[in-house]
């Protein structure tokens, strides 16, 4: 029996839902090995991709207050996760950049998910990079055409 487009739109996006749920639980047991929140290793994930951050740059990516963020921060710093330097753009912030310990959390929590994923992707002999890099394209594509319509 073939199924309908929506029995194939709905197992697509129970399917899409677990890869999330799963990936939400990983984050909590990492964290949680690490002595954080999620949101902190969701922070020390961002600081690893670009080298620093500031704490304006956490709150918008993290959707946080600036209060919070620097709440977050301190547990970060007392964790020796993390490090604040000067900012030499702008001498009344500071760059959040990753202490060797942070390195450390995040190169095992990356060595985990690639694992996963080389094992996945071996297996099936999908292309797992083009596939992410495709449903990554399609998200920021439907939330521009969110905000678009929200504006007009």
């Amino acid at each position: 029996m073939v199924g309908t487009a929506e029995d194939e739109a709905g197992d697509l996006l129970a399917a899409f839902d677990a890869v999330v749920r799963a990936e939400k639980g990983l984050v909590a047991q990492l964290s949680a090995r690490a002595g954080i929140h999620d949101t902190g290793m969701r922070a020390l994930a961002l600081v690893d991709d670009t080298g620093y951050s500031t704490a304006t740059e956490l709150a918008g990516y993290l959707g946080l207050t600036s209060g919070a963020v620097t709440n977050m921060v301190d547990r970060l710093t007392d964790a020796g996760l993390v490090e604040r330097r000067p900012n030499p753009s702008d001498r009344r912030g500071s760059l959040i950049m990753l202490s060797p310990a942070g390195e450390d959390v995040i190169a095992g929590a990356r060595k985990r998910y690639a694992t996963v994923l080389r094992e996945v992707s071996a297996s099936t002999g999908v292309d797992l990079t083009s596939v992410f890099n495709d449903v990554a394209t399609g998200l920021l594509q439907q939330a521009a055409s969110d905000v678009a319509e929200t504006t007009s």
